[in-house]
């Protein structure tokens, strides 16, 4: 039977330095008997068990996943920022599943900080917040409301903000990334890349020969590639095309390009 374990709010935070800045703020608070005035509480904990995947629940917060921890262990720090009565915050440990809920009520936010081995694999979605990932395995993420930055991951990345920024850098496997409102920014892609934002400029600079969709809607678009043989299809409604690359008919692979209005540019790296 997999294990199951909840880490309540209330647990005490480690190390003692993040106790007492928590502390002395709660009490400063109270000491104003104002309700209206916002709290801050730090947690940091350390399990040990081996974790494979990052699940983020819908919420308000920022979260963090650096894959930068040892064999066996996981760490999470929690800040948890509220108003009124402490509301209930916590992670759950599924299985090899560790589960961030960032949903705490109204007038409240809890923010992740997780140290976890090399490779994990990080997938959910949050309300609002940046998210943050580095030296991680297949994403899967989606924001209503916030910037996405991924470092080094190792597998697929799907990564979509409806407002904010999408970056993405040294991504080794096929790349999905959205923005409704923000800029799409991905360097040193390793494959197939599929990049698109209805506002805002999209960038994308490839490691090595793939195919790539990049479209905007109000902005500009521009891809860099590496020696190889490409076709080119680019569509533009009041920009321009600069193409510093062959136009191959016959090649396999497809620069997929569009800006309804922008300019489109292709150059070899």
């Amino acid at each position: 039977m997999a294990s199951h374990r909840t880490a309540p709010a209330t647990r005490p935070a480690l190390p003692a330095r993040a106790v007492a800045v928590g502390a002395a703020a709660t009490l400063v608070l109270l000491a104003g008997c104002d309700n209206l005035s916002l709290r801050r509480l730090d947690f940091d904990d350390v399990e040990s068990t081996r974790i494979a995947r990052v699940t983020v629940l819908p919420g308000s917060g920022d979260v963090t996943v650096v894959g930068s921890g040892p064999a066996g262990q996981v760490r999470i720090k929690r800040v948890l920022r509220y108003h009124g009565d402490q509301p209930g915050a916590r992670y759950e440990i599924r299985g090899d599943e560790l589960v961030l809920d960032s949903d705490c009520g109204d007038r409240c936010s809890i923010s992740y900080e997780v140290t976890a081995p090399e490779g994990i694999a990080v997938n959910g979605e949050t309300g609002s917040g940046n998210v943050v990932l580095s030296r991680v395995g297949v994403v899967d993420v989606r924001l209503g409301s916030g910037n996405l930055e991924i470092t080094r991951a190792t597998g697929p990345v799907r990564a979509e903000t409806d407002s904010g920024n999408v970056e993405v850098d040294d991504v080794r496997g096929p790349a999905t990334l959205r923005a409704g409102s923000g800029n799409v920014t991905g360097s040193r892609l390793g494959g197939q890349v599929d990049a698109e934002t209805d506002s805002g400029d999209v960038t994308v600079e490839l490691s090595a020969p793939a195919s790539v969709r990049a479209h905007a809607g109000s902005g500009d678009v521009q891809v860099v590639v590496p020696a190889g043989r490409y076709r080119v299809r680019s569509d533009v409604g009041t920009g321009e095309t600069e193409l510093g690359i062959v136009d191959d008919p016959g090649a396999p692979l497809l620069l997929d390009l569009a800006a309804d209005s922008g300019d489109v540019a292709v150059t070899a790296r």
